[in-house]
């Protein structure tokens, strides 16, 4: 069960990453350029190592705001 929780954690991560990726033009441009002028695998692999890192920091950017409101609410958890 918590090899499910890992794997379906890192895919939430990685669909959030790719869902801003692709809402901001420039930036998912930008991505795809990049890749293509690496080689084969890497060229494979980078479009969604980068959406996966996108997702880690929006993440813990939206976790640290959700938290300053709480903080400035009064609400603890």
């Amino acid at each position: 069960m918590k090899t499910l929780s890992v794997v379906g954690t890192l895919a939430m991560f990685l669909v959030g990453g790719g869902i801003v990726v692709h809402g901001i033009s420039p930036l998912h441009h930008a991505i795809e350029h990049f890749a293509q002028q690496q080689s084969t695998l890497i060229s494979l692999m980078l479009p969604t190592l980068l959406n996966l890192v996108l997702g880690f920091i929006i993440g813990g950017i939206v976790v640290l705001l959700v938290k300053a409101v709480a903080r400035l609410r009064g609400v603890s958890h």
